[in-house]
């Protein structure tokens, strides 16, 4: 009697390791998909900047200038953002001894997504410096 109770303590127990480290990947995967917005939305609001100094003509040079200079900060400050919610999560994923197969969402996927997040915030960031 008392060897079936530890038994079913001990997968008790064990299911509920499982759980924890399933709700501590999601709670990974919802960090992960906040920083993505946090660095679209910096993104965003540089090329906004950047739009609205170009429709003013009353603007000085001087100005305009700064009006693209504070919308490049932006664009890099978000694709800073991007590669760091990239590294934290994988370091996280790390941490935790997360395999590939128990993965919620693949790291190769989320390397393709922040890749092609940086790649396009640069290139806009490219055609905001030559138009």
């Amino acid at each position: 009697m008392v060897r079936q109770e530890k038994d079913k303590s001990l997968e008790l127990s064990a299911e509920r390791s499982k759980l924890a480290l399933q709700r501590t990947m999601l709670a990974n995967n919802r960090t992960f998909a906040a920083w993505i917005r946090t660095g679209l939305a910096i993104v965003l609001a540089g090329l906004a900047i950047v739009g609205f100094i170009g429709e003013v003509d009353s603007f000085t040079e001087f100005v305009v200038f700064l009006g693209i200079l504070i919308g490049l900060i932006f664009v890099l400050l978000g694709i800073i953002i991007y590669i760091f919610a990239y590294i934290t999560y994988k370091e996280n994923l790390e941490e935790m001894n997360i395999s590939e197969e128990d993965e919620v969402i693949p790291l190769r996927f989320l390397f393709a997504v922040t890749s092609g997040l940086v790649l396009i915030s640069f290139l806009i960031a490219l055609l905001i410096l030559f138009l």
